[in-house]
């Protein structure tokens, strides 16, 4: 048979058939043994009860309302009246053999669409547990999640929503439940699952940490009345004590964060006095610098003056003779002043000889001494 499409309307249609005595369209009519089909993995009630009643009542007035069935994977799984099977096999243990076989109604389904018309369908017969209806919130939103994820369920809206009108009930009573899946305890779960604590009190205690909420858990678990407005006001001090903690963090963080800018400021304010000193070292440099410079020009005219001033002595001292008549050491004052006017065109081999030259005269001064 080929697995039928389903949709968000189909699966909250399984609610109100097993509200309206199994109203199953979409679903074909078979006959199978009660011992051919199978159990939830995982059904919503956690125990059957009132099973030889009901069992008496098929015997006066017959079954009126068909088990629901899924194939999933090969085999027969309950969607709705695990009770009506349990007394369909306690009729045959008891001979009747008109039960060995009786209708259903089957439909093909994927294991997560399964699973949502079974938690759909399921539970209105018999009233819930705070742990069951904490128990269906989570498997709700987990089937949810996969048959999105396999089959390409559409979800339109919050999905916390879709599961309170799936379960009947109010979005905010989801809420608290999803809480307590996600954030309490195994050991206040069981409490929950033992009826020792309500649903609010395990709302209250999955808001504390673990330890505290295994105390609260053993203290259940030891016959203690635990109250939710007591655990409220437990976790109202554990969450002041937790904002007194944060702040006195937050302040130190801030004195911290001060002492670490003061020292900011002064490291600045020390490199800033760093670098004027050496930029004042620098302009030292540079006036220094500048004044040599300066000298060296100056030094530089001084002695263009003084060559041109030796030149004009030289002129003047030779103008009052001919130069016919000069002695040795005129025409060589006359020459050097010459030299000195054209010194840059002076060659290394001729300066290398006027240095021979000077050597001479000088060693000649010594022997006349």
């Amino acid at each position: 048979m080929k697995k039928a499409k389903f949709g968000i309307n189909d699966i909250l249609n399984a609610k109100s058939q097993a509200q309206a005595a199994g109203k199953t369209e979409g679903y074909e009519e078979i006959y199978l043994s009660p011992y051919d089909v199978k159990d939830a993995p995982e059904n919503t009630h956690q125990k059957l009860e009132g099973i030889e009643e009901l069992a008496d009542n098929f015997l006066h007035v017959g079954q009126e309302q068909p088990t629901v069935i899924a194939r999933v994977s090969g085999e027969y799984r309950i969607v709705d009246g695990h009770r009506r099977n349990a007394a369909n096999k306690l009729l045959i243990e008891r001979g009747y053999k008109e039960f060995e076989k009786v209708a259903y109604r089957c439909r093909d389904m994927s294991e997560a669409m399964y699973e949502l018309c079974l938690l759909a369908g399921n539970g209105f017969t018999q009233p819930l547990t705070a742990y069951e209806k904490t128990r269906l919130v989570e498997r709700t939103k987990a089937a949810l999640i996969r048959a999105r994820d396999e089959d390409g369920l559409e979800i339109q809206g919050k999905m916390r929503d879709l599961i309170a009108e799936m379960i009947g009930e109010s979005s905010t009573n989801v809420a608290r439940m999803e809480s307590i899946n996600k954030n309490a305890t195994p050991e206040v779960k069981e409490q929950l699952k033992s009826g020792k604590m309500g649903i609010t009190a395990a709302y209250e205690t999955a808001k504390l940490p673990k330890e505290d909420q295994k105390a609260i858990a053993e203290a259940a678990a030891a016959g203690e009345d635990v109250r939710a407005k007591e655990v409220a006001k437990r976790v109202a001090e554990k969450v002041a004590a937790d904002a007194q903690e944060k702040a006195d963090r937050a302040a130190k963080k801030a004195e911290q964060a001060q002492i670490d800018a003061d020292a900011a400021v002064t490291e600045a304010q020390e490199r800033a006095a760093e670098a004027e000193a050496e930029a004042e070292n620098a302009r030292e440099l540079k006036r220094y610098v500048d004044g040599m410079a300066e000298a060296m020009e100056k030094a530089k005219d001084a002695a263009a003056a003084a060559v041109h001033a030796i030149a004009k002595v030289s002129e003047t001292d030779t103008e009052e003779k001919p130069q016919d008549d000069w002695t040795a050491t005129e025409w060589a004052r006359y020459t050097l002043c010459c030299l000195m006017e054209k010194a840059e065109a002076i060659s290394q081999d001729n300066l290398d000889r006027l240095q021979e030259i000077l050597i001479e005269t000088d060693n000649a001064g010594k022997d006349a001494e």
